[in-house]
């Protein structure tokens, strides 16, 4: 039994050292940076009700952009005042693309840059991943719901700091976005 123990402090400790030198606080990764993939097109979104579209509805143009609608008289809304739903449509499909993208990069658990291949949750309607075996077993629900809270609010500063740009074919919507450290200077 004492073994045992042991060798569960010893995983423990283990996991605690691979996570202190795989992650990356939150903030290491510069948002005006990032590298968002277009998953969700104009097409996918109704731009008046702001949910995904019915693809039994007719779809309807406007300035050379296909648009379709989640109810039925959605077009007629919009055509009411377009530029006002293009607009907040396209921020809510970039809200929406940088979320899907971003969910594997944070951990739910500890908030921190994930080094990849760990363990996924489907949770919420997106992917999430952990960071450590630490994180695989000691995650809880609830923390889902605050990781997809603090994913909309970096998308939302994301989507002011650059507005609804994409990146197609990026490794990681994080590559090329993340702060080098600061050397350490000696005193």
């Amino acid at each position: 039994m004492a073994s045992r123990r042991l060798v569960l402090a010893l995983g423990l400790l283990l996991s605690f050292a691979v996570r202190a030198s795989a992650q990356l606080p939150a903030d290491a990764v510069m948002l005006d940076k990032v590298k968002i993939p277009e998953k969700q097109k104009a097409v996918d979104l109704c731009p008046v009700y702001l949910e995904p579209s019915d693809p039994k509805l007719p779809t309807w143009k406007f300035k050379g952009v296909a648009y379709r609608g989640s109810q039925p008289d959605a077009e007629k809304k919009f055509r009411e005042n377009p530029d006002r739903y293009v607009k907040a449509a396209e921020k809510q499909r970039f809200v929406n693309n940088f979320m899907q993208a971003m969910s594997t990069v944070w951990c739910p658990v500890t908030d921190e840059i994930t080094p990849g291949g760990m363990t996924q949750w489907q949770r919420l309607g997106f992917t999430f991943e952990s960071c450590c075996a630490f994180c695989d077993e000691s995650f809880e629900e609830e923390q889902f719901a605050v990781a997809l809270k603090k994913l909309k609010a970096r998308a939302e500063k994301t989507y002011d700091l650059i507005g609804a740009k994409y990146t197609e074919g990026a490794k990681s919507p994080v590559e090329g976005a993340i702060k080098k450290p600061e050397p350490k200077t000696e005193p």
